[in-house]
């Protein structure tokens, strides 16, 4: 018999978004599995998207992949820095980043 070895437990960090960037960091994980990437690489990736800092746009990559999340990154920058409350601002993030837009931004008129 061949004990399953066992990850150790990451531990969050404590912010609020830590559980979000986790919940990704697992989803990173789970494709960089599936397309056959080692340990090492895996682990990179894991500790890539658990200390990305969402401020910084110009980091999150221009693909297809992620544009919903890039987009909603912007638009809820933008927010705040227009007086938005940062519930707002949360609210606009995730409304574009499930689809549920409307289109009554500025860019439909």
């Amino acid at each position: 018999m061949i004990a399953e070895k066992r990850h150790p437990e990451y531990q969050l960090p404590n912010d609020p978004h830590a559980k979000h960037r986790h919940e990704s960091a697992m989803k990173h994980v789970q494709f960089a599995k599936e397309a056959g990437k080692s340990s090492e690489e895996i682990h990179e990736i894991f500790h890539k998207v658990m200390n990305f800092d969402p401020r910084n746009t110009e980091k999150i990559p221009q693909d297809e992949a992620h544009k919903k999340y890039r987009s909603a990154v912007i638009h809820a920058q933008k927010a705040i820095e227009n007086g938005k409350t940062p519930e707002e601002a949360h609210k606009i993030f995730h409304t574009i980043t499930s689809g549920n837009t409307e289109g009554h931004g500025h860019h439909s008129k």
